[in-house]
């Protein structure tokens, strides 16, 4: 067994952090959130959301379990103080401690070589894709001693990682109060359970899943140029489809970026099958070519509920 070593590193700025503890705080984010909290093991992450009664995403966010009864959540920083005000409101009388915690980062760790993570109880692995490393939280600057010979990076080589396999992440990807857990995939990355019991939007949710009621999907394109702005028009057969959410520029080809976008499933397999034909899909985002590129995990495709 080797541990982790090299690779790159990147430091986030836009995390924000609330630390979660008390006797019921795991029973108490069980009932709420859409993740199974009390099956995430100490020293482990599991994404996960805050749902509205609808079951649209108001708040997506990581749970690490840093011991039996303390959680530590991680949102985007911006979004912190609106998802600690939703948690406050529905602690009500539960012996649960809420605080916003100033003081921690959020370091990116990913194309390292080895075979097992660093015994540090900083380090937690990404269990949405192994192209995504590891993340590490501290109250500190100082990064684990396993990352002094990692090479520092941006954080956009990391985003192109994560775009490319098709991971949501923040209020871009997840609209809040728009975006739904199935279309985003967010199921298949054990960010919602479907045999926990209860959440906050959890019927809709389930009656989603179990009828096969999903009519988009979030997949990556990879697109001839710099990244596209957020609400670029993409274009097939000469009328647009959607738009663009985050992107980035591609570390391995200077001239290509990578893009997620939501579209209509009809319109997915239709590109699908026009690409295996023709060998082009006839895409373009702001008159540049793209190509729908599903992650092997995506696959297969649902099929589109049927018109009644």
């Amino acid at each position: 067994m080797t541990y982790f070593a090299n690779g790159h590193i990147a430091k986030s700025d836009d995390a924000g952090f609330i630390m979660v503890s008390g006797t019921e705080s795991i029973d108490f984010l069980q009932s709420i959130l859409t993740a199974n909290v009390a099956t995430i093991a100490v020293g482990g992450c599991r994404p996960s959301a805050l749902l509205t009664p609808q079951g649209r995403i108001l708040i997506d966010m990581m749970l690490y379990r840093l011991s039996d009864q303390d959680i530590c959540i991680q949102t985007d920083q911006e979004r912190t103080g609106d998802l600690l005000a939703r948690l406050r409101r529905y602690r009500l009388r539960r012996p649960v401690t809420l605080e916003q915690s100033l003081d921690m980062h959020l370091t990116l760790w990913w194309g390292y070589e080895g075979t097992a993570k660093p015994d540090d109880d900083s380090i937690f692995l990404d269990t949405r894709h192994a192209d995504l490393g590891c993340r590490i939280i501290s109250t500190t600057a100082n990064l684990p001693p396993a990352l002094n010979i990692a090479k520092p990076a941006s954080c956009e080589e990391w985003q192109a990682r994560r775009i490319g396999q098709a991971i949501p992440e923040g209020a871009i990807d997840l609209v809040p109060e728009r975006a739904l857990m199935l279309e985003a995939g967010l199921d298949k990355l054990a960010a919602v359970d479907f045999e926990k019991g209860c959440y906050i939007g959890q019927e809709v949710t389930a009656r989603t899943h179990y009828r096969g009621l999903v009519k988009r999907r979030l997949l990556p394109l990879r697109c001839q140029g710099p990244p596209p702005a957020v609400g670029s028009e993409i274009v097939w057969q000469g009328k647009v489809i959607a738009t663009s959410k985050t992107a980035a520029a591609c570390p391995d080809h200077p001239k290509h970026s990578m893009a997620l976008a939501l579209l209509k499933l009809n319109d997915i397999h239709s590109i699908i099958e026009q690409t295996a034909t023709t060998a082009s899909s006839f895409l373009s985002i702001n008159g540049q070519s793209a190509q729908l590129c599903p992650p092997p995990w995506c696959l297969p495709l649902p099929v589109p509920p049927k018109r009644r």
